[in-house]
């Protein structure tokens, strides 16, 4: 491994990424990737050059490129990976005439810039779960949204990293200050997640009766946004207003006067706040808060999600998949769970009571 990348896995230790260690240890030995072309689409900041490394372990010729859509590439990793002369290319139209056999995907992005790749693709999000299955798919796809898993990232290491964001970038105290969460899907229950563990004043704003009846179990106020008198209370009250719906332009459908004053917040991919707020109305000029920090997510929640992306293509490889989009294995996903809770002394109750189960509404 060139030095570049090698110095990562000591910024990132086993203590602080148990799951990248162990499949950079297991994959190069195995090389289970060798001869593969694969193109790797996620967010590129420090801590996924991890994730890279070992996919470049396992054998791949590996082109890194990265979701640029709602995020810009730290610069940090692309000078890493320029000093370990891996392939980075920032315009995905440089690759429509060559072939990849897997993608490492993102917002299905790969997917519409270049078309199928020969083998499959693994996607990374929620956004690129839908588009993938709206289509009439000629190849298989694994999409890791809908795992425990990925709500490390979107449950916990959202909780954590929204809340840091603002701080980072207001130097206010986000306990002192009450809340309005747009959307109680995975990334907005990690939000309230956070402000119950604080004991700080949160709603929640959702238009599927199944997520609201989920908040109130969970001790979350919840509204439904039809009923604009009690909405409109509800943003008065608020200070800091955080949209997670996963839906385009949202905001559009309330008076713009509504929200003077307060501290705006996207943590969706999309601008979920849309042509009636300026770009400078909305903290990170409406793109997802969190990418303020070197680490969007913290490395303990992305860890697990990144080794389940990247295994998933062992499963690719090796099963007769039908050309839809599949999950990943319970046994898979649960074995994970249990290892991340053992590596971080954390009681798996927690995520009992916390996490999606996929049934109605889910985002």
């Amino acid at each position: 491994m060139h030095p570049a990348l090698a110095n990562y896995f000591k910024t990132y230790t086993k203590e602080a990424a148990p799951f990248m260690h162990q499949q950079l240890e297991e994959w190069r030995i195995s090389k289970p990737l060798t001869g593969l072309r694969v193109v790797h689409h996620v967010p590129l900041v420090p801590n996924t050059l991890l994730k890279i490394a070992c996919l470049i372990a396992g054998g791949a010729e590996v082109t890194v490129t990265n979701p640029s859509s709602f995020m810009t590439a730290h610069p940090e990793a692309v000078d890493c990976l320029r000093q370990a002369d891996i392939r980075y290319i920032e315009n995905l139209s440089q690759l429509q005439s060559e072939s990849f056999d897997l993608y490492f995907d993102c917002g299905a992005e790969l997917y519409q810039a270049l078309g199928k790749p020969k083998l499959g693709s693994i996607e990374l999000t929620g956004s690129g779960d839908q588009i993938y299955r709206s289509q009439t798919l000629d190849f298989p796809v694994i999409s890791i949204d809908h795992s425990l898993t990925k709500q490390l990232e979107t449950v916990f290491g959202c909780a954590d990293s929204c809340h840091s964001a603002i701080s980072q970038l207001l130097g206010i105290n986000t306990v002192n200050k009450t809340w309005l969460i747009f959307g109680f899907g995975k990334i907005g229950r990690g939000v309230a997640y956070f402000c119950a563990k604080n004991k700080t004043s949160v709603v929640a704003v959702d238009i599927c009766d199944n997520q609201r009846r989920s908040a109130r179990q969970l001790g979350i106020e919840a509204i439904n946004p039809l009923d604009r008198q009690t909405l409109h209370q509800a943003i008065q009250n608020a200070e800091i207003i955080v949209t997670a719906t996963g839906s385009k332009s949202i905001m559009n459908a309330y008076p713009h006067d509504w929200f003077s004053g307060k501290i705006l917040v996207n943590m969706g991919v999309y601008d979920e706040y849309g042509a009636s707020f300026g770009e400078e109305e909305v903290l990170n000029q409406k793109k997802p808060v969190n990418f303020v920090l070197n680490d969007p997510t913290p490395m303990r929640y992305i860890d697990p999600e990144f080794y389940i992306h990247n295994i998933a293509a062992l499963t690719l490889l090796s099963e007769n998949l039908s050309q839809r989009v599949h999950g990943p294995t319970k046994e898979l996903d649960n074995r994970i769970i249990e290892d991340w809770c053992k590596y971080h002394s954390f009681h798996l109750e927690i995520i009992n009571k916390w996490f999606v189960n996929f049934e109605g509404c889910v985002r």
